[in-house]
């Protein structure tokens, strides 16, 4: 693993420590300032402070005392300093007193300037049951 992958595993790492601190400003903070995010149900936010708006929101209701992980499914660099990064979620929240369990495939473009790592663009896509015998080509 090359120094720049590691660099961007640790930030999905920071990700998932956010979301599992409920710190919607920890969370946003990996992103550019005029980042674009699409969550699961197809919302779209514009800017690192609408980003955090909105997952401020999601972590205090409907995903309030929920656990993520994620796992780096894959990392191809455009160029040195542009990458995708094809993340797998697994998420666990509580609905009606019940703990549910949700995965998606969140797909994130990240950029590196002055020698950090910086989310622009975020797309996260739940796994359906059709979706889920769908396999990436090698």
């Amino acid at each position: 693993m090359t120094s720049e992958e590691r660099a961007l595993h640790g930030m999905v790492y920071q990700l998932e420590a956010a979301w599992n601190a409920a710190d919607a400003a920890g969370f946003a903070s990996l992103f550019a300032e005029d980042a674009e995010f699409i969550h699961i149900l197809g919302g779209y936010y514009t800017g690192r402070a609408a980003i955090e708006a909105g997952h401020r929101m999601i972590l205090g209701t409907i995903y309030k005392g929920s656990t993520v992980r994620y796992s780096v499914e894959r990392i191809k660099f455009v160029r040195p300093e542009l990458a995708l990064v094809f993340l797998r979620q697994f998420l666990q929240f509580f609905e009606g007193g019940a703990a549910r369990d949700l995965q998606a495939r969140p797909t994130m473009l990240v950029e590196s300037a002055d020698g950090k790592w910086r989310i622009v663009a975020m797309q996260n896509t739940r796994i359906t049951e059709t979706g889920t015998a769908t396999q990436r080509p090698d």
